[in-house]
């Protein structure tokens, strides 16, 4: 940016220096997160190529080690046009058209990646007819001058070809390349627990993209398939609300509505897997949510998550062809709770939690009774136990969530377990002389006998 102070002696300079740039873009974002900013542009890619429908036959490859990160797939390439105008831009502009669909939201991600990874990055890419490629040394770029003076903020492509021969889909796709990698970032990539945690977080956010055929890989490991599930039976059905929420309502304009899918229900119990997770165009933002971001404790007037609750499993599905209108931050890693669409769903997932935490403390309660020797109810145990666990998309019919009713405790004296240990000698002795065969005789019969001759006034 040329400094044009000696042309207008009133105008004060107060443009970004590129170092203050990139410190500020990449210093906020975990390392894992970074590399699913470029991962995310690669789904982008394939919804491009074959819109809703499924993903068989593409893939993605994440390579990382010491020396270099590396992500390639074959999900279509970046056209010359969008890399010239908007790809490799800082924001996108308001004149870029959006991928309908999209997981790309903010255009940072890729640019945040290449300065949080290394000082070196290169971008090779194949469309049908079309390619490009392009180095940066960052060094370079930050230094560079024009005859418009310091600070050009422009890269230049290294090859580009508009005019190709065409290609079949399969051999379209994106190299990205960083090398020269910062000193943190190639200790990380060298720890085998990195490598184990980008496998995890990657299988949790594109579970959905995993689930319609897309092939994830990271150092040739492929990502491990995780499907929503929720228990379901005759007796016991999770909620499920679907609703259209037109874009006039989030923001006034004219245009395509935000798809809202809500699922509540009983899953395997699992205190960390437990909780709501929030997916915005099949990337998961918020996983195993146990706060009030979602429903849990004050303000929400709801019960804090704890161990009883550890069944419980919620899943909200925001779509829409435009991302910019839901409600996920800019790091893709939470949920903007100042939006007003999320408010008002936040209240219907308040509503469709309550009725599962009813039933999870009650079956709490009915096993708390069980265990101290007083009457039993085995409805809801049996109920949870026959239920089968069901992928979500299979849930199709709305409804409320359903189980069945505890019965009353029926009228008499509370009961109460006793329990002592004593050696198996000492017990088949006593078994014997009772004339008994089961620990729980045993125990009935000794306290039978204590208080008929000794228990009395």
């Amino acid at each position: 940016m040329a400094d044009d102070t000696q042309h207008d002696p009133k105008r004060i300079n107060a443009a970004p220096t590129k170092e203050f740039f990139i410190y500020m873009l990449t210093r906020d974002v975990q390392l894992s997160r970074a590399i699913l900013d470029l991962v995310d542009n690669s789904v982008d890619g394939a919804q491009r190529l074959r819109g809703g429908g499924r993903y068989d036959g593409l893939w993605v490859r994440v390579e990382v080690s010491r020396d270099f990160f590396k992500v390639s797939d074959n999900c279509g390439g970046i056209p010359v046009e969008r890399a010239r105008e908007h790809a490799f831009r800082f924001g996108r502009p308001k004149e870029a058209k959006d991928t309908p669909g999209s997981v790309g939201l903010f255009g940072v991600g890729m640019k945040r990646t290449f300065f949080k990874l290394g000082r070196f990055f290169s971008v090779n890419s194949r469309c049908k007819t079309e390619a490009f490629t392009l180095s940066v040394d960052v060094d370079d770029w930050i230094n560079a001058e024009t005859n418009d003076g310091p600070d050009d903020w422009h890269f230049k492509f290294t090859t580009v070809d508009e005019s190709l021969p065409e290609v079949p889909e399969e051999e379209t796709g994106t190299i990205i390349e960083v090398t020269k990698l910062l000193s943190s970032v190639a200790d990380s990539f060298h720890l085998e627990s990195f490598q184990q945690q980008l496998v995890k977080e990657l299988s949790a956010a594109h579970a959905v993209s995993v689930d319609r055929g897309l092939a994830i890989t990271v150092n040739q490991l492929p990502l491990e398939h995780l499907p929503q599930k929720l228990f379901v039976s005759n007796e016991l059905k999770p909620a499920y609300v679907e609703k259209i929420y037109p874009r006039q309502q989030i923001d006034g304009k004219e245009g395509e509505p935000v798809r809202v899918k809500l699922y509540a229900g009983i899953a395997e119990r699992s205190y960390h897997d437990g909780g709501w997770y929030v997916f915005c165009n099949g990337r998961l933002i918020l996983k195993a949510d146990k706060t009030s971001v979602t429903t849990w404790g004050d303000p929400n007037g709801m019960r804090q998550y704890h161990a009883d609750l550890a069944f419980f499993r919620g899943f909200a599905y925001f779509d829409s062809l435009h991302s910019v209108l839901l409600p996920w931050t800019t790091t893709k890693t939470g949920v903007d709770s100042d939006s007003p669409l999320y408010k008002v769903v936040q209240r219907e997932m308040i509503e469709l939690t309550k009725p599962v935490l009813t039933f999870l403390t009650e079956l709490a309660r009915q096993r708390d009774a069980d265990n101290e020797g007083d009457w039993s109810d085995k409805r809801l145990e049996t109920a949870l136990a026959t239920a089968q666990a069901t992928r979500t998309e299979q849930i199709t019919a709305q409804n409320l969530f359903t189980a069945p009713k505890p019965q009353p405790r029926p009228p008499g004296p509370k009961m109460q377990k006793i329990q002592y240990s004593k050696t198996m000698e000492e017990i088949e002795i006593a078994k014997a002389r009772l004339n008994v065969k089961s620990l729980k005789e045993v125990g009935e019969k000794t306290f039978e006998y204590y208080m008929e001759y000794e228990g009395g006034e």
